[in-house]
């Protein structure tokens, strides 16, 4: 046990040592001396000299220094690139471009990884298993193998430390992030943003984590002609081997080199299925750069890599959507009630400064002839995070996804028109969210929680009634105040009353408009609910008229 420990303890002293000279080479020694680590510098550079003023480049640099780390650096870099809410875009702009790409570990180590997991061979578990890994990142390695049944499949195993690894690296995080909370947390949190990547971590380092988004994802475009999702096989997969079909096609990236598929068909298709996947599955990946895309036969694509995932519930999809439209229409007032919707503002947040600062995207996107439609959703969003309001983190991978997907379009076909490609879809799930049946179960749903609210306050009221009894709560009232409140409560309550049975029949009829008999195309009981309520609907107008002509309402006004 002590030996462990102590092995442990050198090799957390050996990288700490490792990262602090790669600091030191790309200029950063103003954060060695901030966090107290220069006692791990060589002698000859423990001088400060110029280390107190950190470069002009500084996101560059940062690239750099995890490009060079690898392992769990290069994951939090990848995290950070699509995570405008834990850094300011110009350091997700300078994460974009980093690859997980190491040296794979040899064949032996990895055997060993599949026969402890399943108790077996690899021969005896497989038909054929190529030794010649397809990739190597810093979790895992994928092969290419064979089963019994002749279906060909892709195996990714996790690299045998990589737990081991990836906890050490976490662990120097914490210690640095705890050093430069105190310098940097006006700009960024580095305990936070530490935290987020242990959660994200431990979902990296349990393959199944990515095996259950692959599963959700296939049996949601199961059948669709527009994509491909491989199948997972389960009864070959642990938390440390995931194995799934193997998908033949050309990675997006290599596609301009070929002339016999229709580049502007598959832009259409990667957006159509983009909107599909948020709009109509409520999952969507958050991450479809042309790497993690594969075009087929017939123009048709499949989805790679499922290890950034969103999620949306369907409050969050309509507010999506919603903003999405008031983008295009430039409807400010929209705009900021939809974010108000969704993010919520802390002490700090002005809404007036923020106003101001979505006027501005929007008049600088009017002005501009390149403009995407999905980066100023973006800038909008990340706008919220400048501004100090809490955004949910799949709002904001849901504005960084479709800006990604954007990008990849572009990239395929320049000059690409992303509103004129995603407007017959968007279209579609507009008519659909605005339908009558659609209304009807909202309206159905806010009664059940106005109901179930009203049930709640004969309790309240007793719990209430307690206090004031017991002396814990007291009022100062007057006795014609309490007569007022009365009567307000009881002309309130018959009103709710009659709100109550008009919204029931304006129901009803919506959903018998279909019944025979029939009358001029509408259902006899369609005609009769809904005229009873046209009756309800004129006396409580009524009530509400005279009302304002009484003694008491005077009296109460004064």
């Amino acid at each position: 046990m002590l030996k462990r420990v102590m092995a442990s303890k050198f090799r957390d002293l050996k990288r700490t040592t490792q990262i602090v000279r790669v600091l030191w080479k790309h200029g950063l020694g103003k954060i060695i001396y901030d966090v107290g680590l220069k006692s791990h510098l060589p002698f000859t550079k423990k001088v400060p000299l110029k280390v107190y003023d950190l470069p002009k480049d500084l996101p560059d640099k940062i690239r750099a220094v995890f490009e060079e780390l690898g392992g769990a650096f290069i994951k939090l870099g990848q995290l950070l690139s699509v995570r405008p809410d834990l850094v300011p875009h110009e350091y997700t702009d300078a994460l974009r471009s980093l690859r997980d790409n190491l040296p794979p570990v040899s064949f032996e180590q990895i055997r060993k990884v599949i026969e402890e997991d399943f108790g077996k061979r690899v021969e005896d578990l497989f038909a054929g298993f190529d030794t010649k890994p397809l990739g190597s990142a810093s979790i895992a390695q994928v092969y290419k193998a064979l089963l019994h049944n002749k279906k060909h499949v892709v195996v990714k195993i996790k690299r045998p430390n990589a737990k081991r690894d990836f906890e050490s690296d976490i662990d120097i995080m914490y210690f640095i992030a705890h050093r430069l909370e105190k310098y940097y947390k006006d700009h960024i949190s580095p305990l936070m943003i530490v935290k987020e990547f242990e959660r994200y971590t431990k979902n990296e380092l349990d393959l199944l984590f990515e095996g259950r988004n692959i599963d959700r994802f296939y049996h949601s475009f199961e059948g669709d002609e527009r994509v491909v999702i491989p199948k997972l096989y389960w009864q070959y997969s642990t938390n440390n081997v995931l194995t799934m079909e193997h998908i033949k096609g050309i990675k997006l990236k290599d596609i301009l080199k070929y002339k016999d598929f229709d580049k502007k068909k598959i832009a259409q298709t990667i957006v159509d299925v983009s909107i599909s996947q948020v709009f109509d599955h409520g999952i969507f990946h958050a991450d479809l750069h042309p790497g993690n895309i594969l075009v087929l036969e017939s123009n048709k694509i499949a989805m790679l890599d499922f290890g950034i995932v969103g999620t949306l519930t369907r409050k969050q999809k309509i507010d999506g959507l919603n903003l999405f439209v008031a983008v295009i229409n430039r409807d400010i007032d929209e705009i900021m009630k939809i974010l108000v919707s969704f993010a919520t503002p802390s002490e700090k947040t002005s809404l007036s400064a923020l106003q101001q600062d979505v006027e501005g995207i929007l008049n600088e996107w009017y002005d501009a002839k390149n403009a995407r439609i999905t980066q100023i959703m973006y800038f909008i969003i990340n706008t919220c995070v400048k501004n100090k309001m809490s955004v949910p983190v799949d709002i904001v991978l849901y504005g960084k996804s479709f800006m990604t997907v954007e990008g990849t379009c572009v990239e395929l076909v320049p000059g690409f028109n992303f509103i004129e490609a995603a407007r017959p879809k968007m279209l579609e799930v507009l008519k659909r969210e605005k339908s009558p049946r659609k209304i009807v179960q909202q309206f159905v749903k806010k009664s059940r929680e106005i109901a179930d609210s009203l049930s709640e306050l004969p309790r309240e009221a007793f719990e209430l009634i307690e206090k004031i009894k017991s002396g814990r709560l007291t009022f100062d009232f007057k006795d014609a105040d309490i007569r007022h409140l009365g009567m307000d409560i009881n002309l309130s309550s018959n009103r709710l009353s009659y709100a109550i049975v008009i919204a029931a029949l304006v129901i009803a009829g919506a959903l018998f408009v279909d019944l025979p008999p029939k009358y001029a195309g509408y259902s006899f009981f369609t005609i009769i609910c809904l005229s009873i309520a046209t009756l309800f609907l004129i006396s409580l107008g009524i009530s509400i008229f005279i009302e304002g002509r009484t003694p008491y309402d005077r009296h109460r006004r004064e």
